[in-house]
């Protein structure tokens, strides 16, 4: 199911925010994004998501502000247009470029470890948004197919009484059409009453009707499972 869920953390001079999306997917596929100098974390926030969740394709996104009060950029940018006009390079420095920069003027990031525990609870938090995000959306999904499991269970009931008596039916039916042709039939006859018998069992529907409500017999006591998408 699809979920969102984000939180933010202080640490130091900076905040630390985590995004958490998912969208529906077979299975559960994880991928995290970090800054560089903290991608030995990435294993701990992919095996929280994964202790998490059980399906969907999850994105992970952790984000650093360093303040707010923009750097200056003007040597930075300076730098790059001089070394662009030594080989003739043409261009201006673009948006990924200016954020790059950006990222890099600031206050420095401290080591990993001493992030660990800031980012890690920022990422069960989110996480937990996301959860609860994806949970009202299978309530709302389930009793929606509670309704038309219901509606189902209807229609088989009115099934029934028909097909109780669709052997008989089939076999006057079958009985008017030779007469219709003009062929006549003793209904007794031993090859006669083979024939209906085989028409018969052709139309009896008992099996079918059976199946139905068993199949929606399970799907009910699966909509009270966890994961119970592939099943269903």
């Amino acid at each position: 199911m699809t979920g969102f869920g984000r939180a933010a953390a202080a640490l130091g001079p900076l905040a630390v925010a985590v995004e958490v999306s998912s969208v529906n997917q077979r299975g559960l596929a994880v991928s995290a994004h970090l800054p560089s100098e903290w991608s030995s974390l990435e294993p701990d926030l992919s095996a929280l998501a994964r202790a998490a969740l059980q399906r969907g394709k999850v994105t992970l996104r952790v984000t650093v502000e360093r303040g707010a009060a923009a750097p200056d950029l003007s040597e930075p940018i300076a730098q790059l247009r001089r070394l662009a006009h030594v080989p003739g390079v043409p261009g201006e420095p673009d948006w990924e470029v200016l954020l790059r920069l950006r990222e890099r003027q600031g206050a420095a990031l401290p080591p990993a470890e001493a992030a660990r525990p800031t980012v890690a609870a920022a990422c069960r938090d989110a996480l937990g948004q996301l959860d609860e995000m994806r949970r009202r959306e299978g309530t709302a999904l389930g009793e929606d197919l509670r309704r038309r499991l219901a509606g189902l269970g209807e229609l088989v009931k009115r099934m029934e009484s028909p097909a109780a008596g669709g052997p008989a039916r089939q076999r006057d039916r079958l009985i008017r059409r030779l007469a219709d042709l003009g062929v006549g039939v003793d209904p007794s006859a031993e090859r006669v009453l083979r024939e209906l018998a085989i028409h018969a069992a052709r139309a009896a529907l008992a099996e079918e009707v059976t199946r139905l409500r068993s199949h929606l017999a399970q799907g009910l006591a699966l909509l009270g499972e966890r994961a119970p998408g592939r099943s269903l």
